[in-house]
């Protein structure tokens, strides 16, 4: 086919393959316009159900509708295409020699518009390709150019600028996707007030019941982002730096995917839209095993030695089944200088004789590097300073630290001499060194510069030095992105980063456990979601620990721990192992877009609410009587909140300072009588690094962290402290005054925004068998109530087991209650009730029915159930079954000896203490009995 009418042959996708675990290649991962869907619709009166459909206008605007059984619903209303060549904008209402047509690709059907524009002497087709998928209508346009008598400058595309989007009932929300690894992804409200944010490479609304997703391809110049403000929203792909049109063209796709009512919202419609299309290749992919095992980083951090590692390694021999556990991961800390990856004093065996070590024992061994980062230790900046990328001042700084080598630099992966030294480089760690299994950090500072080799843009050299690594690794290794641009990243790694660091506080554990909620579009589909390691040694209470485990093993994520193992209590050792093996599922949560109002810095009074809006004073040091109320502050300077404090103009401060500021309260605080309950009155503050002790009117009211010499770091914690009465001056003039502590690295008062996790996750381990997990991540006590429809459970009713205590619960018919004490969950399986027993939950793990039961049947002649238990660890299993009313347990016959037990409830609990790894078919028969069950059945 020609390319003026062919989608698969615009040059937008440089690299479209999906690196499974084995090294198989999957190209379903990134689709092709002309394969947006998966399975074909049928047709009603010869108009089609349930689809996207495009129109253009007779300025060749284009509007998006959405057509299903009732009237056509509008998503995107007159929308302009237009180009950037040169500093000249160029729409499809500019073009000469303009000719409309539409073809039939397989899977639906395009709008082709194609002409030549006056400014640059530029070729432009734009398609619109709507599919024919009924249960998740997806769409796509596509904008691509040709030169045609030269080879002008292009700056960037517009796909649209409207007003509004899924116009209709309610707010607008916006699911908005960061730029990198570490990004903060949140729920926007879109209002009239708000300020301009951004969402990159993808971008999820939810209004009234139904989602609309739009997400933007890898492989094409630019960087794309969706830009929300009072004036509406914009989707560009910025050609950053601008480059001039290649010869034989460029493009961008922008595709788009809509979640009808009821129950539709963005993070829906991002999930449907980055499924592959064909049920082959979501096999494939959903095969694919996911890797567990240990990372040194969480605890030993940069001090690790290669004594630490060979103590956790033979931990983890004695400990973990290598059926299940497979990976023994070095982290920062080895090297020499970041950017001469041999390894220190620390590790004097050096790589090849901890590989083998690993090997010996079972393991597949893994390395950490930030291969485009390096130091002046490293030889490298003083030997090719041409390979360093620069900005206006000369090659740009990131950092600077000794543990590293210095100052640290980022290098072009545009250029071929970093291209072939990062190949190189790759290839050694595997054939040399011996591992198996590389992970890549803080690839942002790959996309950064005034300019790159061969005037290439900032995705296209981050894409190069990608290729690079991937291809020195080969096809067997697997790669893990970190710190890492998304949206060019896909078809390059196995698995990635999607959050920022955990931490082992109640604070660190939510930013990651946010990311695997809303990230979770990317999994088994762009990628392998890495939710970061589960950490679940002390300070986290037994509880805190028990949520994050349920996070990570519901999400279906990379399972990586990384506490120092030989030093974590049997208990917590005992949590790990009911995530292992990586459960094949991939969880959602259900309250994704529920939203919640920014509060801080403010006091809040019940319904009330008084902002404190500052000026903020600050001070660097520490004396108490910062603190006092009557402590005097007009001379200390003035201080943006929030912000880093090096942003302020302290770089590179570590210690202690102040904040100080004061506001009002009016006489009368709200409720009946002038008189305050105690209990409602908070002060919501924000997030601080690292930590704080906070002061109203000399009264402290509360402290996050811990201060030297017993220093401990929460600076993800977000402070939300309850105020005592006669700490406020209602009627007058109140001080507040924060007294903050910064270990290392930025400091200050960070942020002021709440970012709660989604509270409600569930998994369906096997068909219609779910576990379901409810966190309060708040600081008072919650009544849960979720309906289980809203968890995509449905029947009259339902066998409940509560996993964490292995006990069954009361049957539950409609809903899902629950009262959560603070920072606690509750991980429970539920499976419809039946008129004979089956299994409702086992000691295994986590996610139930995902790993260990199969085969399970009932024999209604003998009254006996049968099943297998597999993927057994050798610690001792328990397996309870739910029996109906009037039914009594016999005997157990099973390969290996079990004992049986009856509960209070009626329920029997099968026994292997301890089992011994091997798979155990067993059977118990059941005889009609007398007894009756007590009423909590």
């Amino acid at each position: 086919m020609d390319k003026a009418t062919s989608v698969t042959n615009i040059p937008t996708m440089d690299r479209r393959t999906f690196v499974l675990l084995s090294g198989a290649i999957s190209g379903a991962l990134v689709r092709p316009a002309d394969r947006l869907t998966a399975r074909p619709t049928g047709r009603s009166g010869g108009q089609a159900v349930g689809r996207l459909r495009f129109e253009l206008d007779d300025r060749h605007r284009w509007s998006l509708w959405y057509r299903g059984d009732g009237p056509a619903v509008p998503l995107i209303e007159g929308a302009t295409l237009t180009v950037w060549v040169g500093d000249q904008p160029v729409t499809l209402a500019d073009l000469e020699d303009i000719t409309i047509g539409s073809r039939r690709p397989p899977g639906g059907d395009s709008i082709l518009v194609r002409g030549r524009a006056a400014v640059g002497g530029v070729v432009v087709q734009a398609e619109f390709f709507a599919g024919e998928e009924a249960a998740a209508p997806v769409g796509s346009v596509t904008l691509t150019l040709y030169p045609d008598r030269a080879l002008p400058s292009v700056r960037g595309v517009r796909f649209f600028q409207v007003a509004d989007a899924l116009p209709g009932e309610g707010p607008l929300l916006a699911l908005l996707n960061g730029y990198h690894s570490w990004s903060a992804d949140g729920i926007q409200t879109v209002r009239a007030d708000m300020p301009e944010v951004t969402s990159h490479g993808a971008l999820g609304l939810t209004r009234g019941g139904r989602g609309l997703a739009v997400a933007f391809d890898p492989g094409e110049p630019g960087e794309a982002k969706v830009k929300l403000s009072p004036a509406g929203l914009e989707a560009v792909s910025d050609w950053l730096p601008a480059r001039p049109l290649r010869p034989d063209g460029d493009g961008a796709t922008m595709r788009l995917c809509f979640a009808p009512p009821p129950g539709g919202d963005g993070l829906e419609a991002l999930t449907a839209l980055f499924q592959p299309p064909s049920p082959v290749d979501r096999e494939r992919l959903a095969a694919v095993v996911v890797p567990a095992g240990w990372c040194s980083w969480y605890e030993l951090f940069g001090n690790v030695t290669e004594d630490d590692i060979v103590t956790n390694l033979e931990f983890c021999a004695a400990t973990f089944d290598r059926r299940f556990f497979r990976l023994i991961q070095l982290d920062d800390g080895y090297q020499r200088a970041t950017g001469d990856w041999e390894t220190n004093a620390k590790f004097p065996h050096g790589h090849r004789w901890l590989t083998d070590r690993i090997h010996a024992k079972g393991f597949t061994a893994g390395l950490w590097t930030a291969p485009f980062a390096v130091t002046d230790r490293s030889g490298i900046p003083a030997a090719h300073p041409d390979w360093l990328l620069k900005n206006a001042e000369g090659p740009i700084v990131w950092d600077t630290r000794d543990d590293w080598g210095g100052k640290v630099y980022s290098i072009d992966g545009a250029h071929p001499e970093v291209q072939q030294w990062l190949h190189d480089l790759a290839r050694r760690i595997v054939q040399d060194w011996g591992y198996d299994y590389l992970k890549i950090d803080f690839l942002l500072w790959a996309t950064a510069g005034v300019a790159h080799y061969g005037g290439l843009t900032h995705a296209e050299a981050y894409r190069g030095g990608l290729t690079a690594i991937r291809d020195g690794l080969g096809p067997e290794a697997f790669l893990l992105g970190c710190g890492a641009p998304l949206q060019h990243a896909v078809g390059y790694v196995n698995g990635m980063r999607i959050g920022t660091d955990v931490d082992a506080s109640w604070g660190g554990l939510q930013g990651p456990a946010r990311a695997a909620a809303l990230r979770r579009f990317y999994h088994r589909a762009a990628w392998l979601n890495d939710p970061d390691c589960l950490v679940v040694r002390p300070p986290l209470s037994p509880a805190e620990a028990q949520a994050w485990a349920s996070v990570v093993a519901l999400s279906g994520g990379l399972t990586l721990f990384s506490d120092n193992l030989p030093k974590l209590p049997h208990d917590r050792v005992a949590m790990l192992q009911r995530t292992l093996p990586v459960a094949p599922v991939a969880g959602r949560v259900v309250d994704a877009f529920t939203g919640e109002p920014e509060l801080a810095p403010a006091l809040v009074v019940g319904a009330d609410m008084y902002r404190i809006g500052g000026p903020w004073r600050f001070r660097t040091g520490d004396d108490p009587s910062y603190g006092r109320r009557e402590y005097d502050e007009e001379a200390w300077e003035t201080i943006p909140v929030p912000g880093n404090w090096e942003a302020a103009g302290h770089p590179g401060y570590d210690g202690f300072a102040w904040y100080r500021t004061r506001f009002a309260l009016p006489p009368s605080p709200g409720a009946p009588g002038g008189q305050v309950d105690r209990r409602s009155v908070f002060l919501e503050l924000g997030k601080i690094d690292d930590a704080d002790e906070t002061f109203i009117n000399g009264v402290k009211i509360g402290q996050t962290g811990e201060f030297p010499p017993s220093y401990r770091s929460e600076w993800q914690t977000y402070r939300r402290y309850p105020v005592s009465d006669d700490a406020l001056n209602w009627g007058g003039e109140n001080v507040l005054a924060v007294r903050v502590y910064d270990g290392g690295g930025p400091g200050g008062w960070w942020s002021v925004h709440r970012e709660r996790p989604p509270g409600t996750w569930v998994a369906e381990g096997v068909p219609r068998w779910w576990t379901a997990a409810l966190v309060n991540w708040d600081e008072e006590t919650r009544d849960v109530a979720v309906p289980l429809a809203t968890l995509g459970i449905t029947g009259r009713k339902f066998a409940a087991y509560d996993v964490w205590r292995d006990t069954p619960l009361p049957d539950l018919t409609t809903t899902l209650a629950v009262r959560l004490e603070p920072r606690r969950s509750l991980t429970v399986a539920i499976r419809a009730a039946l008129a004979r027993p089956q299994v409702i939950g086992t000691t295994r793990h986590v996610v139930q029915g995902a790993v260990d039961i199969a085969d399970e049947t009932w024999e209604a002649a003998t009254r006996t159930l049968r099943a297998k238990s597999t993927n057994l660890d050798g610690r001792a299993y328990r397996v309870t079954i739910a029996v109906p009313r009037g039914m009594r347990p016999g005997a157990c016959k099973a390969d290996l000896p079990c004992t049986v037990s009856r509960l209070p409830s009626g329920h029997v609990v099968l026994k292997w203490e301890p089992s011994d790894g091997r798979d155990i078919q067993w059977e118990i028969a059941f005889r009609q009995g007398t007894g009756v069950r007590r009423s909590n059945d």
